[in-house]
């Protein structure tokens, strides 16, 4: 632990030098253009972003060492429900039509700034169950705790259902599993 990360990089090479090919040891570069180059290219492999640690930095445990840059793009996605009220709503959970023309709950944004909460608001419309044919809306209601990335809260989060509408550009990086974003848009 108290060797450099290139000595100790260095010893777990020659360690994995004959093991088993699901045994890899990751890309390591010192070269920034590179590695800006795997941001940009290696998002459909499902790399997430890459890492930065210091070549002279030791390991030291409990505590973090190095930086995370995550590779980032930017959708389009359906707006299907708010924290707070539709009138001053505190977070979004978005969604995107799947190949069967379902809208699936894909996420949930950061908390919005008050200079976002009102524009927005305005162009929110609370689900009307009577109004949409007695259509039901896309999503249950509260989602499930899984649903909304809260894995260290075990109760469904209660949100306020819209019309699904509007549609609103994001950015999110690219951890994305079972059809949702890990990390908050």
């Amino acid at each position: 632990m108290d060797a450099p990360l290139a000595q100790r990089r260095a010893r777990l090479a020659d360690v994995l030098a004959g093991a088993a090919p699901q045994l890899t040891l990751s890309p390591h570069t010192t070269d920034a253009d590179e590695a800006a180059e795997w941001l940009t290219t290696w998002t459909a492999a499902g790399i997430e972003g890459v890492v930065a640690k210091r070549l002279d930095g030791r390991y030291e445990p409990g505590r973090r060492g190095w930086s995370k840059l995550r590779a980032r793009c930017s959708v389009e996605v359906v707006i299907g429900g708010v924290t707070g009220s539709v009138a001053d709503p505190e977070t979004l959970l978005v969604g995107r039509f799947d190949r069967r023309g379902r809208l699936r709950h894909t996420g949930r944004t950061h908390p919005l700034s008050p200079a976002r909460r009102r524009p927005l608001a305005e162009l929110l419309t609370p689900f009307d169950h009577g109004r949409s044919s007695g259509a039901e809306h896309p999503w249950p209601q509260p989602l499930p705790a899984s649903w909304s990335g809260q894995f260290d809260r075990v109760e469904p989060l209660r949100y306020a259902q819209v019309e699904p509408t509007v549609v609103a550009e994001i950015q999110v990086d690219t951890a994305f599993e079972y059809h949702r974003w890990r990390h908050r848009v």
